[in-house]
């Protein structure tokens, strides 16, 4: 039985809480954090909203992380993306993790994708932002403005009410202005070469990798930087 190790706290953030990281694969990331009390990984809201507060030359934005949210791909379908991934089932991100081993990408029944492209269909009239499982409108590398993140529908849904606020931190800075940032997903070729639901999750890119979204990783089993937060409504505590 693996030890359970103690999450490091990283950043206490203002109208936010308490940011603690691992290094360790992700279900064993997923294990400490509950045993930690942090039910799952951070959104990529707050990770946004806290390198907005805490600056560029912070480790939150010097290091990458994986988010709660998840990507699912099906064989000639768009390609969904959740804020809650499936593989935050414990039972799944264990399995994810023997496949990537192996440096493959970890699919499951076809009935995930089914399931989750229903509940973005009832969802797709609502706003960006208040949506749960967001259609992609690509199944290939793309890169969005930031001058338009409050316009974009995928930037709305993620990083909801700190969507302007985040573009204006990319592009800022002119020592190293970020203009456009790069969304990444898993080839088509690896998607459509089988019937099974492909799950991948998101990563958030750090500074040098200007702040990428990347959702066509397959290592799980590495020691990859995850966060969680304990909130913390008094300002008193932080």
């Amino acid at each position: 039985m693996r030890k359970i190790i103690r999450p490091e706290l990283e950043a206490s953030v203002k109208n936010l809480g308490e940011i603690y990281r691992l290094n360790v694969s992700f279900d064993q990331a997923l294990k400490s954090l509950r045993n930690f009390g942090i039910k799952n990984p951070i959104s990529i809201r707050d990770l946004a909203y806290a390198r907005i507060q805490k600056g560029r030359c912070n480790s939150l934005s010097r290091y990458g992380s994986y988010t709660g949210a998840g990507f699912l791909h099906l064989k000639n379908e768009a390609y969904l993306l959740a804020l809650n991934s499936p593989l935050l089932d414990l039972e799944l991100a264990s399995q994810a993790v023997e496949v990537n081993r192996a440096g493959k990408y970890f699919s499951t029944g076809k009935d995930f994708y089914d399931k989750y492209k229903e509940i973005a269909e009832i969802e797709k009239n609502k706003e960006p932002e208040n949506r749960s499982v967001l259609i992609l409108s690509e199944r290939k590398n793309y890169e969005i403005p930031t001058n338009r993140f409050n316009e974009n529908e995928l930037t709305k849904f993620l990083f909801k009410d700190q969507a302007e606020n985040y573009g204006n931190f990319l592009s800022e800075d002119k020592t190293k202005r970020i203009d456009k940032m790069p969304v990444w997903l898993v080839n088509e070729g690896d998607v459509d070469i089988r019937e099974e639901t492909v799950l991948t999750q998101l990563w958030s890119h750090n500074f040098n990798g200007s702040f990428s979204l990347d959702g066509y990783y397959r290592d799980f089993s590495s020691t990859e930087m995850i966060r969680g937060v304990i909130e913390k409504t008094s300002e008193a505590n932080l």
